[in-house]
């Protein structure tokens, strides 16, 4: 049976990282922003305060722990169930991860707090950054992401310029449009000018892959995505779903390593499968019986079968 980690999830298949080992250093879902369009939910606390939320030692021990359980990890990412950068202990975990493995370490972050030099800071020695950087205009942000009130998009994007200059890990920046929120050509123009600015090493045109936090969120259709790919110029590319194939592993189907992903957001049968290296006909029998016992919940998303946990999404709980 798997270690029933606290603060780590996955390996992960990721559309941008390869198999990607997940590391929740925030409680969920405490986050600065509440995106109309959040795989994890609704921001169930919306904050702006740092402090070390969750314990950095225990985290890198579960960090290690993980690294040794899984050989060929493509990459180390701080993401999880909300702003990582909210933990004031980030540089610390990085710089430490660094200290005692090879694998690349990768922060997820929606970029807001990079107004703050101890945020560029604690970042600086990450291998790659990858903000967000959904809107321009204040009234399209508040739309699509719902921030703080205390936080301002002007203000972000000068973040971000910052942060690129002081950077010299790999920037990529992330947008994520939601069909007639903001896809229009007036926020169109405003981002290109931003990405201009800005720099970043690659920029990923995402959508609605996943079950949103709200269900006004749809997806933009694949040819307009692409249409918009080219606006971006030649560093941009449509981030589609994790297709790789991959091994799987001759050992019993563990329904706490499920759950634990579960948790975090739903997920497909198959991202299970393709996540934990499980053969797809064990998970399909632990799902049944999950089931069957009310702890996941079985719903469907543009035409596929997702799985969630029914329980809290705080993985301490």
């Amino acid at each position: 049976m798997a270690h029933p980690f606290r603060y780590i999830f996955g390996p992960v298949p990721s559309r941008r990282l390869g198999y990607s080992l997940g590391v929740d250093i925030i409680p969920s879902k405490l986050c600065t922003l509440d995106c109309v369009y959040c795989e994890v939910g609704r921001t169930d606390m919306r904050g702006i305060a740092r402090k070390e939320y969750l314990p950095a030692a225990e985290i890198l021990t579960e960090v290690r722990e993980a690294v040794e359980q899984y050989p060929g990890l493509d990459h180390i990412t701080i993401s999880g169930s909300g702003e990582p950068t909210l933990n004031s202990a980030i540089g610390t975990i990085i710089r430490s991860i660094r200290s005692f493995t090879r694998t690349p370490v990768a922060v997820l972050t929606n970029g807001t707090l990079l107004t703050l030099p101890e945020v560029r800071r604690d970042v600086l020695d990450a291998d790659v950054v990858s903000p967000s950087l959904d809107a321009v205009s204040q009234e399209v942000f508040e739309r699509v992401d719902r921030p703080h009130p205390r936080l301002r998009s002007a203000d972000i994007v000068e973040g971000l310029v910052a942060f690129r200059n002081e950077y010299r890990g790999d920037l990529w920046l992330e947008i994520l449009l939601v069909r007639e929120i903001n896809d229009t050509a007036e926020e169109l123009a405003r981002l290109v000018q931003a990405v201009e600015r800005i720099r970043p090493d690659r920029i990923h045109l995402n959508t609605v892959v996943r079950p949103p936090a709200e269900a006004f969120a749809h997806p933009v259709d694949e040819q307009r995505m692409h249409e918009i790919q080219q606006m971006f110029g030649s560093r941009c590319e449509v981030i589609g779903v994790f297709r790789e194939k991959h091994k799987t592993l001759d050992r019993v189907a563990d329904a706490d390593a499920i759950l634990s992903l579960l948790r975090r957001r739903g997920m497909t049968a198959a991202g299970i499968s393709m996540a934990l290296e499980l053969r797809i006909e064990d998970v399909l029998r632990v799902l049944v019986a999950m089931e069957r016992d009310r702890t996941i919940r079985v719903f469907e998303f543009e035409g596929e079968q997702f799985y969630q946990a029914i329980e809290s999404a705080d993985p301490e709980s």
